[in-house]
């Protein structure tokens, strides 16, 4: 049984489709849809339903399933094992940076590269949780909230504190104010955006108008004055056009962490990398964080 057929086939079982497996394996349609005919035949059965939702597992996947897993396991922690004990400042490393734009950790993953000119950068960027057990990266930087740590194998330090709030055009609430325009509000689905201490949307007593997942769209909507939305105050304070909605105040939704395997702590790129970009926490800027307990603790 091949390997490269095994991955097919948790990577279906993950995503549903062949497109999106294709994806996650760095192939084509045509790769996934052969490999998977290949571990089919030399199985001899079928592994998965094509329903109009998606690939959907037979029994005879969910059985093969769990052997796939532990495979798996077995040799991602050996690729981790030896990628930690690399003393050389060269090869590649997989950074996985958020969607959200952040020019300081522009500056130091660029910084970092003309440093160290044989270390190779493989950079992602999402917002979607990455999996450093299974070296979806080597080393990721995600908000984390406030009352969740990252997993007991995951070696990981805050960069900065995150704070959220509504904001809105002040000229959309000077109209509004003045009874030319009604407020409304841009919401997200619960899984595009956690709000953390802040009111739900419906407790704020506005309509609501768009439905938008992503924080640049969002703020790009705020921007256009298409109504209230909730956003990380670092990023609407970069906009002076941005205001807090009044009487509600931001909070402490949680913090900016650097993140990578326990395993991989003895690899000099990755360790050099981790330290690089750990100098960061000293300079995050602390007027991002617009909440009263940040004030009081800067006081």
């Amino acid at each position: 049984m091949d390997w490269d057929d095994l991955k097919v086939l948790l990577a279906l079982s993950r995503a549903g489709s062949t497109r999106k497996a294709a994806a996650l394996l760095a192939v084509s349609n045509t790769t996934v849809m052969r490999r998977l005919e290949s571990l089919e035949e030399g199985i001899g059965g079928r592994l998965f339903d094509r329903t109009p939702d998606g690939f959907r597992e037979t029994v005879l996947a969910e059985q093969l399933l769990p052997a796939a897993r532990q495979v798996e396991e077995i040799l991602t922690e050996a690729e981790r094992q030896v990628s930690g004990k690399d003393a050389e400042l060269s090869g590649r490393i997989k950074l996985s940076l958020p969607a959200v734009p952040v020019t300081y950790l522009s500056e130091s993953v660029a910084e970092f590269g003309l440093r160290y000119p044989k270390i190779e950068l493989d950079i992602t960027v999402s917002d979607h949780p990455v999996d450093l057990a299974r070296r979806e990266a080597d080393i990721a930087v995600r908000g984390i909230p406030k009352h969740k740590r990252p997993p007991k194998d995951i070696v990981g330090i805050k960069l900065g504190r995150i704070s959220i709030g509504y904001y809105v055009h002040r000229e959309l609430l000077g109209e509004a104010h003045r009874g030319l325009r009604e407020l409304t509000i841009i919401q997200a689905s619960d899984r595009a955006l956690s709000l953390g201490d802040l009111p739900k949307a419906e407790a704020l007593d506005l309509k609501t108008r768009h439905l938008i997942d992503g924080i640049t769209p969002r703020t790009v909507a705020v921007t256009n004055k298409l109504g209230v939305a909730a956003l990380p105050c670092f990023l609407a304070r970069q906009n002076r056009d941005l205001v807090l909605l009044p009487g509600v105040p931001s909070c402490h939704w949680g913090n900016t962490w650097l993140l990578h395997h326990k395993d991989l702590r003895k690899s000099a790129r990755i360790r050099t990398l981790f330290k690089h970009l750990a100098q960061l926490e000293a300079r995050w800027p602390h007027a991002w964080d617009t909440t009263s307990e940040a004030a009081t603790e800067a006081a």
